[in-house]
């Protein structure tokens, strides 16, 4: 539409005024208004300046969630060394990063592109058909690349389920005895004559005197907890038993696991006793040993790091490491306690670079010598074994070569088998664990109140899978 008479003569008056002014005069001929077209000019420049700096500051194309800072660390160190993974960035949540991971999954939204996930917590992802399983498949990887040939296999139980494996394992965590050769030697014995169990308990007992905890005339052989279960459960795996099968299905109320928790009691209530309550704190459990009142603890290989670290001045140059006793001549001399895996959300895009680098985080030789240099902890991949840190004498147990000890248990790692109802088993046991210690329930009954439990939770979850397959209303 062609200007007016009136509009052509006011435009002719405004030639030669400022470039300011005239924008003013402009501004008064938009509709709205002069106010309302500076704001609109406002905002788009806020809108602006906001867009290009969220394209400066947008995150990394690929992100690693941890729990642990010493991984945070770890991940970041192997990752900064190659611009290849200049996009990667590890974020160390702590603890929050369940919750967070949680509500990620739910609402497939803001996920990872891996996460390492603790083994009693992965069991809440693994629930329900495989094809809802939140996390890739990475059985045919395995599978092809040899992984499991090249690994000690038993380690991927946890993080398999009907036969798939959702998680590449962190570690092994062989567990170990520490103790005082001094003390043992003053009673007559050397670690090669406590072959088993039955050896060490004979040696405990020898070593018992009576008192109360507070004070400083009693003596037991090790401390075992009282109150949680994860040491019973640890025992045993040691003797081939377990909480679930390979099947999925649960096997606590065994004999084997019944038994095993009656010798468990007959170690800390015979007469006398072979061990006794667990400390307050690790640090006590130390601080025990180095007075002379424990003979020994059970250790995985990430507590030795622990060891050195916090109870240097305690310990240090006064105790070394030897196997498990077996349950039996010949047996097992080793068990395992905790564990984390990497894990590749489904929604978080192509998995097939996040593979690539979940193997750089774990399997790169560098790191897995310095993760033990630092923490203490056993690879699974055997071929790092040769490496000569394994064969370095260690100042703090009497110049022992630990990782020595450590690599010639890691084939004897028992499997623990994984579940989507581990995390409540364990919840199950410990509610009621502090009970059977103190004789208030018997074994048997108390395993078999835990196992009942949580073959009435599968059954229930079994049957509303049913009924939403079948298409029916709950």
């Amino acid at each position: 539409m062609r200007a007016g008479p009136r509009r052509s003569a006011r435009v002719a008056l405004r030639r030669g005024r400022p470039v300011l002014r005239r924008l003013l005069d402009w501004a008064d001929e938009f509709p709205p208004g002069r106010v309302p077209l500076l704001l609109l000019v406002l905002a788009l420049a806020t809108g602006t300046a906001v867009a290009v700096r969220q394209v400066r500051s947008a995150p990394p194309h690929f992100t690693v969630w941890t729990f642990v800072h010493l991984a945070g660390e770890e991940f970041q160190q192997r990752l900064a060394a190659d611009p290849a993974y200049a996009d990667v960035e590890v974020r160390n949540l702590g603890t929050a990063m369940f919750d967070r991971l949680a509500l990620a999954v739910m609402t497939r939204t803001e996920l990872p592109n891996l996460v390492e996930i603790e083994q009693s917590v992965i069991g809440r992802y693994l629930r329900g058909p495989v094809e809802h399983i939140p996390f890739v498949d990475l059985t045919e990887r395995l599978e092809r690349e040899g992984w499991f040939e090249r690994c000690v296999p038993a380690r991927f139980a946890r993080y398999t389920v009907g036969g798939r494996t959702f998680g590449l394992p962190h570690d092994l965590h062989p567990m170990v005895l520490v103790y005082r050769p001094d003390v043992l030697a003053e009673l007559g014995y050397r670690p090669e004559n406590l072959e088993t169990w039955e050896d060490w308990c004979a040696a405990a007992r020898q070593f018992y005197r009576p008192g109360a905890l507070g004070t400083r005339t009693w003596r037991r052989g090790m401390p075992l907890s009282t109150i949680e279960g994860y040491t019973y459960l640890a025992l045993l795996w040691q003797r081939g038993g377990d909480m679930f099968d390979a099947a999925g299905e649960v096997t606590l109320d065994s004999p084997l696991a019944v038994d095993t928790l009656e010798r468990y009691l007959a170690m800390l209530g015979g007469d006398p006793p072979a061990a006794g309550p667990a400390l307050s704190s690790m640090i006590e459990d130390f601080a025990a040993l180095s007075r002379g009142q424990f003979l020994g603890l059970l250790a995985a290989d990430w507590m030795l790091a622990v060891m050195q670290r916090d109870g240097r001045a305690l310990l240090e140059g006064r105790v070394q490491i030897m196997p498990l006793p077996a349950w039996e001549r010949g047996g097992r001399r080793t068990t395992t306690v905790g564990g984390t895996a990497l894990c590749i959300p489904k929604d978080a895009g192509p998995p097939d670079r996040a593979w690539e680098i979940a193997k750089l985080l774990y399997f790169d030789h560098r790191s897995l010598v310095e993760r033990f240099r630092t923490q203490s902890i056993v690879p699974l991949l055997r071929a790092s074994w040769t490496d000569p840190v394994f064969d370095e004498p260690a100042p703090f147990f009497q110049n022992q070569r630990i990782g020595r000890v450590l690599t010639h248990l890691a084939d004897e790692v028992p499997p623990v088998h994984g579940s989507p109802y581990m995390a409540e088993g364990y919840k199950l046991l410990d509610a009621v664990f502090a009970d059977v210690t103190a004789g208030r329930i018997m074994p048997r009954a108390a395993l078999a109140g835990v196992a009942n439990e949580l073959r009435a939770r599968m059954a229930r979850d079994r049957a509303a899978v049913a009924r939403s397959r079948a298409g029916s209303v709950p």
